[in-house]
């Protein structure tokens, strides 16, 4: 397995969470293989890293910014207003343990520019930025799972009922007052997904039919732009050791009822970034397979571009309609950092961002608007 490849199935299996991984992929192994190549490349500051799009959190003080320039670099030609900024470092993998139960996050404090370690390994901020859904343990019996919600400005998590199944892919709607996550049953049948109500945090389970034989690499439920349903990349598996075929995308209501099916067979859509400002096209990508993006029509599903980035990396979102922020995982030669790109649709790098440093392992990172960093912080904007 090439090094480019093994940060691709690590970040597709680390995305599941607590999910069990499909039978052809063993995300223990593969998660204590990233940890031995993380610390073998320690030197070289090269991991996978992964990321989404979601809006600028505020302020919070939970532990002490850790040490490094923290600053990401900018090169090629940068646009006069620069719109966003990397606000969130979910799931960095903490080196002394072999699982993710010990994981932390970083979270940016835009007054200040530095990012805060807090304590979760997953973090994923509301889009008003007032409130992050937060993650801790592994689902193990010593590391049980639990979510809840992190108030920003107080700094308390009110914790969400227990759950008996195994959960990831949390998101919030568009217009942050409910929370999607993606569910799986520890005892088989009703997969589906949860919605959590932000304020009062009531749980309400949705089941799927047959989604369990139509999801064979394990993606996650996301939030269609208008926020009255979600949709799924349905994949069958072929063979036990190739990753699943992709079949389309299933657009489903919140009671869950099929809708739609959108026939396309290349890339998946990872999460709601992947659609486009204007909501008429989608992103896909298959960095497991290959280093293609398709632009398809969300109505259609006609290829309307399809090109290659320059490395096998995972759509983030779009940056404007006509341009897309794609993760790089930056290990050609062992010498590159991750690190964001800016391309067009043709593929062409119109701008390269650098990740902060210790945050090379996040399992993601959030992107939002820069429109409220202090002055201190806006160098960050890209």
């Amino acid at each position: 397995m090439t090094t480019q490849l093994e940060n691709a199935v690590r970040e597709a299996l680390d995305q599941l969470t607590d999910v069990p991984p499909p039978a052809d992929l063993a995300q223990a192994a593969i998660r204590t293989a990233g940890r031995r190549r993380t610390a073998r490349l320690a030197v070289t500051g090269v991991a996978g890293v992964a990321a989404a799009l979601v809006a600028v959190p505020v302020a919070i003080g939970v532990l002490a910014s850790p040490g490094g320039n923290l600053s990401p670099a900018v090169t090629g030609q940068a646009p006069v207003v620069k719109p966003f900024v990397v606000t969130a470092y979910s799931g960095v993998d903490n080196p002394g343990d072999m699982g993710p139960a010990d994981d932390y996050s970083l979270l940016l404090d835009p007054s200040t520019g530095e990012y805060d370690k807090v304590p979760y390994n997953e973090v994923v901020p509301s889009p008003d930025g007032s409130q992050v859904v937060v993650h801790v343990g592994d689902n193990s019996p010593a590391y049980p799972s639990r979510r809840g919600v992190l108030d920003r400005e107080s700094g308390q998590v009110r914790w969400l009922p227990g759950n008996a199944g195994y959960t990831s892919g949390a998101s919030w709607s568009p217009d942050g007052r409910q929370v999607l996550i993606t569910n799986r049953p520890k005892h088989g049948g009703g997969d589906g997904f949860l919605l959590v109500d932000a304020a009062t945090l009531d749980v309400r389970q949705v089941e799927v039919p047959d989604v369990s034989t139509q999801n064979t690499n394990g993606l996650a439920f996301v939030w269609t732009p208008d926020g009255t349903g979600v949709a799924l990349t349905h994949s069958v598996s072929d063979s036990e050791s190739e990753p699943g075929r992709v079949t389309g995308i299933g657009f489903y209501d919140l009671s869950g009822k099929p809708t739609r099916t959108l026939r396309v067979t290349g890339g998946s859509l990872h999460d709601g970034g992947g659609f486009s400002p204007d909501g008429s096209r989608i992103a896909l990508d298959n960095p497991l397979v290959d280093d293609r993006i398709q632009i398809v029509d969300v109505v259609t599903g006609t290829i309307e571009q399809d090109f290659s980035v320059p490395t096998a990396g995972t759509v983030v979102g779009w940056y404007d309609n006509e341009h897309l922020i794609v993760k790089d995982y930056g290990d050609r030669d062992l010498t590159e950092r991750p690190s964001l790109k800016v391309v067009d649709l043709t593929g062409e790098v119109i701008q390269t961002v650098q990740l902060a440093d210790g945050s090379d392992t996040a399992q993601r990172v959030y992107v939002g608007s820069s429109a409220d960093l202090s002055s201190a912080a806006e160098k960050l904007a890209f």
